[in-house]
């Protein structure tokens, strides 16, 4: 679709009750950042009673392997080494002096009695907007589609905001979207082990300045073809920034 053909059913709709009127409409774009993220996942489960008897017999004695623990504990050696290899994976225990140690992260574990186990990195591509300082929802593959994107930009891009974007950001946005998955699975977003900005696209957005019939006040209304929807935010920040203004007033002469 073209942009020009979406403008006017737009305008249609919003001048279809008689009771608002479009004075003015324009079509600019805001930049969009694309990141790929790649997040350490960890899964927290109580710890097995098994689990618990070799760190405690790890803790108090010296142990070289799993066969000298399978005797005492009367457990299949295979099973015990399988085990083994699991809390070393997750930094639990460490070799030391040819015998298995707890490590601090093992005690503090064997304490709480929970094991935290540590899964595959996983990799997700996020949107990042410095216009709303958010991270948005939608397909910028649809967006890209659109034949006669605009030169102009959004008169209030600041370039500097993308710096507002970090690491503490992106894993709260991150735990916020997953938030049903990582519940269901019992898992916690560990760390953040990068993040790489692989593009910058714009998206095109369509401004109206509308004119209410019954009090003539100005308003301004802007769709967001990101998600294909109006975009609040960015009608808020017009309002704020030009109704005080008076440019607001003069754009609809």
């Amino acid at each position: 679709m073209e942009l020009q053909h979406l403008q006017q059913q737009l305008i249609n709709q919003l001048e279809k009750d008689n009771q608002e009127t479009v004075i003015h409409t324009d079509i600019w774009c805001i930049p969009m950042y694309t990141y790929e993220v790649a997040y350490q996942p960890v899964r927290k489960k109580t710890m097995d009673i098994l689990m618990k008897i070799l760190l405690f017999s790890c803790q108090k004695a010296s142990f070289e392997n799993a066969e000298q623990l399978s005797e005492i504990l009367l457990v299949e050696p295979l099973f015990i080494e399988d085990l083994l290899r699991k809390m070393q994976k997750n930094g639990l225990l460490e070799r030391q002096d040819n015998v298995y140690r707890l490590t601090k992260k093992g005690k503090r574990q064997y304490g709480r009695g929970i094991f935290e186990e540590t899964l595959e990195p996983a990799v997700i591509e996020l949107l990042y907007s410095p216009v709303h300082h958010q991270i948005l929802q939608g397909d910028i593959d649809e967006v890209l589609d659109f034949d006669d994107f605009p030169d102009q930009l959004y008169r209030y891009t600041k370039e500097e905001e993308v710096k507002l974007i970090n690491e503490d950001f992106v894993m709260k946005e991150i735990q916020a979207l997953k938030r049903d998955e990582l519940e269901e699975t019992r898992q916690e977003i560990k760390s953040i082990l990068s993040m790489e900005n692989t593009q910058i696209n714009d998206v095109p957005c369509i401004e109206f300045i509308v004119k209410n019939a019954e009090n003539k006040e100005l308003f301004p209304r802007v769709w967001n073809t990101l998600f294909n929807n109006w975009d609040s935010c960015l009608e808020k920040e017009i309002m704020e920034k030009e109704k005080w203004s008076g440019r607001l007033n003069f754009r609809a002469k």
